[in-house]
């Protein structure tokens, strides 16, 4: 069963009720639920939610829907603001809550917002790391922090948890523990790695170098991982399309970076050579706003990126 939280402010037992935008589905089942206390309403079902890819949101986002996969999506203000008297001590609790609990769950793609940084952009490619769009509207969003937690659900995906206000860690612990219990066929990697950068060469539109971040408590080694091109109407990764190939032993210890390169005396954008070398990559002709994915040894996604 799905939970939506509005507890506001330092968690406290006062009752407080979530904004409610018509358009929105999570809000239009708040309006209807009874409280029970601490600032918490149940629904009796999940909420279904369905993405308008037509508008601006982030490519990686739509990747992942595009997917099927897990998602945890959050956002928070990290600049004081008047209309919150309680400051930004629930957002910095809540936002180091999830960063710490993130390790645990590779299954589960998360993403995270400043909610003052939608970004200007005309088209979802454009948009800049860190800015949203429309998925703000989309979600609904309006106290913030909002943490809401996504599964696909047939032709659809839902709601599973949406949470707005201060929520406490075990709280937040087990709608990610539930989250990750969903059986789905969304081809996510169990490596929790981030593509953290990739440097173009100057013509040709091949890689240069990429960084890759370990962000799990144990060592990984690369080799066997691959990056490709996602196709740009689907999202999806078309194996028979150029990519590059990790051919030899790339150890990341955990929470480092490691930078990948052409040939081995590239230096990275912290003028440190690379690490390892890979195969391929000289036909993939990338372009700014083209998306990219980071695939394991078995082929699952690790992580995607916008060039």
């Amino acid at each position: 069963m799905g939970s939506l939280s509005a507890g506001c402010g330092g968690g406290g037992g006062e009752e407080t009720t979530i904004p409610t935008p018509a358009t929105t589905p999570a809000a239009t089942a708040v309006a209807g639920a009874g409280t029970v206390g601490g600032g918490q309403a149940e629904t009796i079902k999940d909420v279904p939610f369905s993405l308008n890819t037509e508008q601006i949101i982030p490519p990686a986002f739509e990747e992942a829907y595009q997917r099927g996969a897990l998602i945890s999506v959050q956002f928070y203000k990290t600049t004081e603001d008047p209309f919150y008297p309680q400051g930004l001590g629930p957002d910095n609790k809540v936002r180091a809550t999830m960063e710490a609990l993130r390790p645990r769950y590779p299954t589960i793609e998360f993403f995270s917002y400043d909610i003052d940084n939608p970004g200007t952009a005309e088209s979802s490619k454009d948009l800049e790391p860190g800015q949203y769009g429309t998925l703000a509207a989309q979600l609904g969003v309006g106290l913030t922090p909002f943490v809401a937690m996504l599964a696909p659900s047939g032709d659809e995906y839902v709601i599973t948890n949406l949470f707005q206000g201060y929520v406490p860690r075990p709280v937040l612990s087990q709608a990610l523990f539930d989250l990750s219990a969903i059986q789905v066929e969304d081809n996510t990697s169990d490596v929790d790695v981030t593509l953290e950068q990739i440097e173009l060469t100057d013509t040709g539109g091949g890689i240069e170098y990429f960084t890759v971040q370990n962000r799990t408590s144990r060592t990984v080694d690369l080799q066997g991982f691959s990056l490709q091109v996602l196709d740009p109407e689907t999202g999806e990764v078309n194996p028979d399309s150029p990519g590059i190939t990790i051919n030899e032993s790339v150890k990341v210890e955990p929470q480092e970076s490691v930078s990948i390169g052409r040939v081995p005396d590239v230096v990275d954008a912290d003028g440190e050579r690379v690490v390892g070398t890979f195969e391929g990559g000289e036909a993939l002709d990338l372009a700014p706003g083209d998306q990219v994915a980071l695939l394991d040894f078995g082929g699952a996604v690790a992580s995607t990126i916008t060039v």
